[in-house]
């Protein structure tokens, strides 16, 4: 499990993790409008190598076979997409409690 974001009390924050399996047919676009302090990110690729983008701009490719993992404690709120048929991707999150609710608004988009 992921550290609890920097500077603030995770008293008031609620932990949630994301597993997904990338599907084939383009780039997937996983968002959940800012309501997520991401802190951490794992990707293990499968048998194709697999392009993940973290923020606008910034893309890292990662080898067949390869694994990477980004810590941001906290930091990035924003979508991460991915591309790359069978990689498992794990985001480890937190979110500001709201009566016990969780972050609900996770959406993926393919874009072929």
């Amino acid at each position: 499990m992921s550290s609890g974001p920097v500077g603030l009390d995770v008293r008031e924050y609620v932990y949630g993790m994301f597993p997904y399996t990338v599907q084939a047919g383009g780039f997937q676009h996983i968002d959940a409008f800012n309501d997520w302090l991401v802190t951490k990110i794992q990707l293990f690729a499968g048998a194709n190598p697999v392009q993940l983008g973290v923020g606008p701009g910034n893309s890292i490719l990662v080898a067949a076979n390869g694994c990477i993992t980004l810590e941001p404690n906290g930091a990035f709120k924003g979508a991460i997409d991915v591309l790359g048929e069978g990689a498992y991707l794990i985001v480890e999150y937190w979110f500001q409690a709201q009566a016990g609710a969780f972050v609900q608004s996770i959406q993926i988009t393919v874009t072929p």
